[in-house]
């Protein structure tokens, strides 16, 4: 499991990244000041730092800056508001690998994680498939066995069935599903979801799968059929 170091002195922010980081399978620690950045990983063993530019103490610029100097050679993503070409300039020529602007859509922050571990990681693998109950999801064909019959899937519902069995049982809300299928602040009404949701029930039906649950007021789940 990946070990990232989350460097936000935004506390809902890094909550919320964590969170994230954790429902995609890696182990995070976290802290809110550039000294603490600096001393976590310089002393820690992580795959991969995500570092805020504006951290008290120690900015995201210097904190890389110095890994650097030190040789230690952590990828870094650095996070950021500002989003002049000077400051990504700056960021980069202090070390960054990488280099994202807030706010940020959830799945590019994946996906930009992904690469760098690709790149940077001999020994790191992507999970090739998820499966839950009679449901077998393979990632790179985006086609879903229930039982012997085989869906092909569309993007949207692939992004459904991925996250219905990542948290099998769980609720998921509609707020974290819209986030997920159009990016964080999308303005999605709320019947564009409803619509992929019961598209992709009716399939998972049709081929004796799970069934996808309304929670009154909250969300979706997803429930092994009896």
């Amino acid at each position: 499991m990946p070990r990232l170091l989350v460097a936000e002195d935004d506390l809902m922010l890094q909550r919320a990244v964590c969170d994230l980081l954790q429902a995609e399978h890696y182990e995070t620690r976290s802290c809110s000041d550039g000294e603490d950045a600096l001393y976590q990983a310089a002393t820690g063993s992580f795959d991969l730092i995500l570092l805020d530019v504006m951290l008290p103490g120690c900015s995201g610029y210097e904190v890389a800056a110095q890994l650097r100097r030190r040789k230690i050679l952590t990828p870094i993503i650095m996070l950021t508001a500002r989003d002049r070409v000077d400051d990504r300039v700056q960021g980069l020529n202090a070390g960054a690998d990488d280099y994202l602007v807030k706010p940020f859509a959830s799945t590019e922050l994946v996906a930009r994680i992904r690469a760098q571990l690709r790149r940077t990681s001999p020994d790191y693998q992507e999970a090739e498939s998820l499966q839950w109950s009679n449901l077998r999801y393979r990632f790179a064909t985006r086609e879903l066995a229930v039982g012997e019959e085989i869906l092909r899937l569309s993007p949207k519902e692939a992004v459904l069935i991925e996250l219905f069995m990542r948290y099998p049982a769980a609720t998921l809300t509609r707020q974290q599903l819209m986030d997920r299928l159009w990016g964080d602040g999308a303005d999605i009404l709320d019947n564009a979801l409803e619509a992929h949701v019961s598209k992709l029930r009716k399939r998972l039906a049709l081929a004796g799968g799970p069934d996808i649950v309304a929670v009154r007021g909250l969300g979706y789940r997803l429930d092994a059929r009896p």
